[in-house]
This record gives structure tokens, C-alpha cells and sequence, in this order.
């Protein structure tokens, strides 16, 4: 269970973000090995599937863990991270209007968050009733029915997205209406008279007497704490080199005050050489080769490889899975992976093995249509022969026992 689609998926996976099934060679729909995340490659910023497995940002950086998003009560979909290193839904992020997105190819970091008005986090959400998060409203101009984005998504409402030619949603194009004012064609298409009863119900059942804090003040704090890049600037220290310039490699060292730091990583997630890696290296690999600038050279190699690191979306340079393969044989990776699969990931994982037998049946009937079809023209080839031997018989009978005469003349 791979990034890349493949035959067996089913024909009406839709994407998480723009709820559309449609799907193209350059905007393929990938699926998470992870949660079994269903996005387009556009509404979610993944420029190249990458080869072997793909994982979403949420199971990247916090594998099975459940993050809370800060504009709503939902914790299924595709997530993103915010400036401030906190979690948000894509789709949330992209129909608040205060909100941004900083890289509209990656389709992160979400940032803004700041920017939010009161009003807004002071909305109750019709669908699920409750005072939490940022809502957004009805567009028709007598309405001001509030609701979150992802509640609107599980009532089926009419969320309209259209994407612009660089990739991006133009906000000018976003139509979100309450049920009472989507258009009729939607509505019966949808049937959101009973998938509003449905939502509506759900929200009843599972968020009874939920308690949530002050969405605003927690969003004010959010914005008040060390963001992303300031995390990463104070992780780098400037080492001297031979000729007096500096190189600027990750530190392992942090002032008194500094809270302590989770990774190596860029916003991006490519990770960053340490410092202690480096001079491990120049002092026990390099010393033993005879080179100029050494560390002018280590620190370029450094770069090179967490450009490369970025540029792959954060995956390893060597392919794991040709050991694995030389290791191991198809099956038992294929029982391994079951095995440490969850509840999500293995009914997927079964109807690649459904599918993966009916290919074999397949290849099995048509090599049998092969082996008749040689026979049936062999079979031919024998009664043209045997046609042959008649005409030259019937037309050419002297030509037979001239042959047999020559023979015995020649001994």
C-alpha cells in the first residue's frame, strides 16, 4: 500500500479537501500509508509521488496520534501545520478567509492564524452546536448562518472550490451555503435534507456536554509562541573554517532559557546536519585523506544533502525496500506489513491482495489461450503441407518418381 494509485483502488475514493473524484495523470489521487488519507496531489502540496510508501504531514510528524484542529471540533481529514507548530485541516485553513497558506505548492505552513476576528471565533456552528473553533458563514446575502467548514463537509453542504492555473484556490470563487439555500440541483444530488439530520445527530451523540476552552485566547497564544523558523535559526552556529569564513551547521548546544528543541528539521521537515555529526566526520572520516578545505568541502556536502532531503519531501536517499526485497521474499514482507498494520490500513491491504489474485488468474487463462492458439496453428501448418504434397501429386506426379531414379543413378 504505496503513494502511487494503482488499478485496485476503488473508483470512488474522493479527495479529503475538494471532495472530488476526478483525477489526472500530473494530479493523481495518492493515499496515505499511514490513515489511508485520500488527497489530490494539488489540494494537498505534493509535487512527485515519491517511490515506496507516502505519509501524510499528521502521520509524519506524530505517526498514530490524534491531533486537535484549532478552527474546529473534527479530527478526521487532511491536516496541516500551522507557523506555530500547531494543527489545523487544510480545508479550515483554506475557506477562512483571514487565513493563509505560505507555500502554495507545498500547501504549508498555515499562517494568520493572528489575523482571525473575535467575531469569528465567537460563532456557533449550527451542524454540531458547538462554540468552539473559527465558523464561516452562508453566502447568500440574507443569511448569516454560521458553521465549521469540516461540519459542512459531513452535512454535505454546498462547499464550492475551484482551483486557479497556478495550482491555488482563488478565494473570490468560495460559495459555502446552509441547507436552506444550496441550489436545488445539489440538494437532490447530495440529499442533504437527510445528511443534515445525519450530521446533526452525529454531533448530539458524540459531543454531548463537551467543555472547549476559549478558541480566541488560544489562538492569541498560539501566535505568542517560538515559531517554526525561529526554532530552526536558533538550532544553527557558525563554525570557523581554515580560511577565516563561517559555516552554518545545526547546533546540539542550547542557551539556559531555550525550551528544548524536537528535532533537526527545516519548516519544510528536510532534516539539518548536526554539529556533533559534522565533527565527528571532519575529525575521524576526513583526517584521513589528504584535502583542501576540508570543512569548506564538509559544509557543502552537508547542504547538498539537505537539499536533496528537501527536494524528496524529507525521504531517505537510499531505497530500504531493495534490502528488504533481497532479504526477505514477497510473502513474507507482504505478512509482515499485515502484521504490523492497524484496523484502517489492512482492509485496504486485502483488496490489493483480492486484486493481485485475479491478475494471476488472468495471466494463468491467458497463457492457456496462448498454448491452444500455437496448436490450432501448427494443426494449419500440417494441412497446408499436406495440401501441398496432394497438388504436387496430382499435377506433378513423374517429379515423386524421377527423385527415387536419380538417386540410384547418382550411386
Amino acid at each position: 500500500m504505496n503513494g502511487e494509485p494503482a488499478p485496485g483502488d476503488e473508483p470512488d475514493s474522493k479527495c479529503a479537501i475538494c471532495d472530488d473524484g476526478d483525477c489526472e495523470n500530473a494530479n493523481a489521487i495518492i493515499f496515505c500509508d499511514g490513515c489511508d488519507l485520500a488527497v489530490h496531489q494539488e489540494c494537498y502540496g505534493v509535487p512527485f509521488i515519491p517511490e515506496g510508501q507516502w505519509f501524510c504531514r499528521k502521520c509524519k510528524e506524530i505517526g498514530r496520534g490524534t491531533p486537535t484542529c484549532i478552527f474546529c471540533p473534527n479530527i478526521d481529514g487532511a491536516f496541516k501545520q500551522t507557523n506555530t507548530l500547531r494543527w489545523s485541516h487544510l480545508l479550515c485553513a483554506i475557506w477562512i478567509p483571514e487565513v493563509t497558506i505560505a507555500n502554495i505548492t507545498f500547501q504549508e505552513p498555515i499562517q494568520d492564524v493572528e489575523k482571525v476576528p473575535r467575531n469569528r471565533w465567537s460563532l456557533l456552528c449550527y451542524i454540531c452546536h458547538q462554540r468552539m473553533g473559527a465558523c464561516i458563514q452562508c453566502s447568500n446575502k440574507t443569511c448569516y448562518q454560521a458553521f465549521h467548514v469540516t461540519c459542512a463537509r459531513r452535512a454535505r453542504l454546498f462547499l464550492r472550490m475551484k482551483s486557479t492555473p497556478t495550482g491555488g484556490i482563488d478565494p473570490s470563487v468560495l460559495k459555502a451555503f446552509c441547507d436552506r439555500h444550496v441550489p436545488p440541483d445539489w440538494a437532490r444530488e447530495h440529499d442533504v435534507d437527510n445528511a443534515i439530520v445525519e450530521a446533526k445527530r452525529y454531533y448530539h451523540r458524540t459531543m454531548r456536554n463537551r467543555q472547549w476552552a476559549d478558541s480566541h485566547t488560544a489562538a492569541l497564544s498560539m501566535s505568542a509562541q517560538q515559531p517554526a523558523q525561529t526554532i530552526i535559526e536558533s538550532l544553527e552556529e557558525k563554525a570557523p573554517s581554515e580560511d577565516g569564513s563561517t559555516i552554518v551547521v545545526a547546533s546540539s548546544r542550547r542557551k539556559k532559557k531555550e525550551p528544548a528543541k524536537t528535532g533537526w528539521k527545516l519548516p519544510s521537515g528536510a532534516p539539518v546536519v548536526p554539529a556533533v555529526v559534522f565533527t565527528a566526520v571532519e575529525t575521524s572520516v576526513f583526517a584521513r585523506f589528504n584535502i583542501r578545505k576540508k570543512k569548506e568541502f564538509l559544509a557543502e556536502a552537508c547542504r547538498y544533502w539537505t537539499l536533496k532531503r528537501e527536494a524528496r519531501r524529507g525521504a531517505a536517499l537510499l531505497k530500504r525496500l531493495q534490502l528488504q526485497l533481497e532479504s526477505f521474499s514477497s510473502m513474507e514482507i507482504t505478512r509482515r506489513n499485515f502484521a504490523g498494520m492497524g484496523a484502517v490500513g489492512r482492509p485496504r491491504l486485502l483488496r490489493r491482495i483480492e486484486f493481485a489474485g485475479l491478475l494471476q488468474n488472468d495471466m494463468d487463462y491467458l497463457a492457456q489461450v496462448v498454448a491452444k492458439i500455437t496448436e490450432r496453428e501448427a494443426k494449419k501448418l500440417e494441412d497446408a503441407e499436406t495440401l501441398r504434397q496432394l497438388i504436387d501429386t496430382v499435377y506433378f506426379p513423374l517429379s515423386d518418381l524421377l527423385v527415387p531414379v536419380l538417386q540410384k543413378a547418382k550411386k
